[in-house]
């Protein structure tokens, strides 16, 4: 992919591809006006395909887990897990809200009802 501006993330010991949405929606905060999260307390996991769908990743307990135990308000995770592994992950941490999304406009609709800034309106097409 060719961008009009130098891209270069860091995935240090990233071991896989759930952070793909966490990277997507961090590079579109980044690149627009406002804050996404709006300031709040939110982890998020899950692939990205080119298409905006959001995939299924592995060890969704722990991972649920690990988050509360740092004080994270908020999780955002695939609808893709299914409704089995997502109650899982709500058992092991009681205490935080996780919310699904299918996809990267799900997911961005979920940090806009969270608080979160929305998007600016794109420019219509001449």
């Amino acid at each position: 992919v060719e961008l009009p501006f130098e891209l270069d993330i860091d995935t240090g010991a990233i071991g896989g591809p759930s952070a793909g949405l966490a990277f997507t929606l961090t590079l579109i905060d980044e690149l627009t006006e406002g804050e996404l999260t709006g300031g709040g307390s939110i982890a998020v996991t899950g692939t990205i395909n080119l298409d905006g769908a959001v995939g299924a990743i592995g060890g969704l307990r722990q991972k649920a887990s690990a988050v509360q135990q740092t004080g994270v308000d908020v999780f955002l995770v695939p609808t893709a897990q299914g409704d089995d592994d997502i109650a899982a992950a709500r058992a092991a941490a009681p205490g935080l809200e996780i919310v699904p999304a299918a996809t990267l406009d799900e997911a961005l609709a979920a940090l806009e009802a969270l608080g979160g800034d929305p998007l600016p309106e794109a420019p219509a097409a001449p």
